[in-house]
């Protein structure tokens, strides 16, 4: 996914410039428009001349791109959206070792399976749930000592009490680097971090 682009756009009744963002589960609308459209809301979709046109059980998105980028984008829709377990880079030669609890619905059904392994030994990554210096210094200590990638979890937004900022200034000062991010579901997000 990863395309963005500044159009002239309709949607929910408003005219007006915007940023748009296609992303791997929603399309993001900045600026004098504001919204999240969620792939799974998209029921349609086309490039008609110079318009991508998005049908959604919420109202129509026409976004003024121009010919050539409004056929990119309706072919990035085209495409499936990657599964989590995806974006995590874990599957059956590449397992995850959870560290912490969750209830979150998606990142069990993306560590589900061949997916997940026991120990931390046997896998190729490390995902940890974040919420405090604690957890953090025993995700950072568990991955240092096997040598793993690590995936801090963590809430979104701006209530977060541990969140992007402090993980990112603690690992940087440990020695560690983030080189990913993705969403995880509508309440977590996952950043990745390795040794410089």
């Amino acid at each position: 996914m990863g395309r963005e682009a500044i159009a002239q756009c309709n949607w929910a009744g408003q005219s007006a410039e915007a940023k748009v963002l296609l992303e791997s589960q929603e399309i993001i609308l900045r600026g004098a428009i504001k919204a999240r459209i969620s792939r799974s809301a998209i029921t349609s979709f086309s490039a008609e001349g110079e318009t991508l046109r998005v049908t959604t059980s919420d109202g129509e998105l026409l976004a003024e791109l121009g010919a050539k980028e409004a056929a990119k984008w309706a072919e990035a829709l085209a495409k499936p959206a990657p599964s989590l377990a995806s974006k995590l880079g874990v599957g059956g030669e590449k397992p995850a070792f959870l560290l912490g609890e969750t209830d979150d619905e998606a990142l069990l059904d993306a560590l589900a399976g061949h997916h997940q392994v026991e120990r931390a030994d046997n896998a190729s990554v490390v995902v940890a749930m974040i919420d405090g210096e604690t957890s953090l210094d025993a995700a950072l200590e568990l991955a240092g000592e096997h040598g793993l990638m690590l995936w801090c979890v963590y809430p979104k937004g701006k209530g977060a009490v541990f969140g992007d900022s402090a993980i990112r200034a603690h690992l940087r000062g440990a020695g560690w680097m983030d080189n990913k991010t993705c969403a995880v579901s509508e309440m977590l997000t996952a950043t990745r971090y390795g040794r410089k």
